[in-house]
């Protein structure tokens, strides 16, 4: 399978990049169990209840799976050595662990690029009679991101979602709406409204720019909150000038002149991120909510800042970006998958993301009580904490093989437009032209 490789490429996922797991090594029961074999349902021979010590081989590049918490899964687990494997370093990458034949027990990366590690390695194992047998309900997680799972488990559930989430929000500085006697961002504004406000930050005073908002082109093409696809997967052609879906789009959020007229004056992009809250000179910026625990400056309050719910589009009213969450699976080499489960049930329990979840991080299950202690012990305390979860969840376009290089052109001439180097119309062309010739040369593969 091709589909998963333009996430890789994107640069939107937080949870990191990296590749996984082996090809050999201690896989526990025959192919016929495992893979391809079980993904329409087909149950199991329940394994064995695990005696003696149990090695588990945990690979993932999750920041939440911490020094402190991997000493919390050996004492939930005394009996079970549990290693950990970070792709995010060198030596742990998916080509280290096949050439020296790790196996890999759990697996955990974004479900943006779970197909692409996993299914197209190979090694994907259909958890859902085990997750069953657990008492683990899919039911609990947000059901837009276990309907993408389905979609790439050919039904069943190659993983479950846990650790922290990703969903996107506006974050602000707080300091120059004062200073320009402008009233502040609101949860539930629609695009019109954004970047109308927007125009009306974007000045220079005193012999500064200041600029009204800084986007992402990659996070707002690839995962757009209307749910468009790059790529019609039917009739594999371009959707730029087929869905009429794209033009509103580019109009509202790029066709904004006095904010486009003082990028191509400083010759300033038009996608940012963090720093350009914490410089000071931008008004709104569209950024990963969880950003607001981890930065740093943001942590010190080094900018009066705050955040609110991704603005919305007539379209698709009170919906944010997709959510994109780790998933934790087995594999088919999966050595004790009991042991194995008994771990990946701990890690999406109320308990642990609870844990996250007090603190301020999106998690991908939403039961009464994740949903009761969200945010209560977030820093800085007074934030608008719950913008993060204003919204509801777009679900994720349909992908292709040719998405990656796509969204690359798109970004490019999004860049062209608000400099002034090319029209809209003529940007239109070009990605439609380019995309094309992208299309069928992947089909010739």
């Amino acid at each position: 399978m091709k589909n998963m490789n333009r996430w890789l490429k994107l640069g939107i996922i937080g949870m990191g990049t990296a590749a996984m797991l082996s090809a050999c090594g201690g896989g526990s029961g025959s192919k016929s169990e495992a893979g391809e074999a079980t993904a329409g349902g087909t149950e199991p021979v329940a394994p064995a209840k695990p005696s003696g010590p149990v090695e588990i081989n945990l690979v993932t590049p999750d920041a939440t799976i911490t020094p402190e918490f991997l000493e919390r899964l050996a004492k939930k687990f005394p009996d079970y050595k549990i290693n950990r494997y970070n792709q995010a370093t060198k030596g742990s990458e998916i080509t280290d662990l096949l050439t020296n034949g790790t196996p890999i027990d759990i697996i955990g990366r974004a479900a943006t690029v779970f197909e692409n590690d996993v299914v197209v390695n190979k090694l994907q194992y259909n958890m859902e009679p085990l997750l069953n047998q657990a008492g683990v309900q899919t039911k609990d997680f947000e059901q837009q991101l276990v309907n993408f799972v389905r979609s790439i488990s050919k039904g069943g559930m190659y993983g479950i979602p846990g650790g922290s989430a990703i969903n996107h929000v506006l974050f602000y500085n707080k300091t120059l709406f004062d200073q320009f006697g402008v009233a502040y961002p609101k949860d539930g504004m629609s695009w019109d409204d954004a970047m109308q406000l927007a125009a009306k930050m974007t000045r220079n005073e005193g012999g500064k720019q200041y600029y009204g908002f800084a986007g992402n082109t990659g996070i707002m093409t690839a995962t757009n909150q209307l749910s468009i696809p790059l790529v019609n997967t039917k009739t594999q052609k371009p959707t730029i000038n087929t869905d009429e879906r794209w033009r509103s789009y580019f109009q509202i959020i790029y066709g904004n002149s006095v904010l486009n007229d003082a990028l191509k004056s400083n010759n300033k992009a038009f996608s940012g991120g963090a720093k350009n809250l914490t410089e000071g000179d931008t008004a709104m910026v569209l950024f990963n909510a969880n950003i607001g625990i981890i930065d740093k400056a943001l942590q010190e309050e080094k900018v009066n800042w705050d955040m609110v719910a991704l603005p919305s589009f007539k379209e698709a009213p009170k919906t944010g970006s997709p959510m994109n969450s780790t998933l934790w699976g087995l594999t088919n080499q999966t050595r004790n998958r009991e042991a194995a489960m008994d771990v990946i049930k701990y890690m999406v329990s109320d308990e642990v993301l609870g844990d996250l979840a007090k603190i301020g991080y999106l998690v991908p299950k939403q039961t009464d009580a994740i949903k009761r202690v969200f945010a209560t012990e977030a820093k800085p305390a007074g934030k608008n904490w719950n913008a993060v979860n204003y919204n509801k969840f777009a679900a994720f376009p349909e992908m292709t093989v040719s998405d990656a290089a796509i969204s690359a052109l798109y970004s490019k001439q999004i860049e062209a437009i608000v400099k002034g180097q090319t029209d809209m119309n003529t940007a239109f062309r070009t990605i439609e032209e380019e995309a094309t010739k992208i299309i069928e040369e992947n089909a010739r593969k």
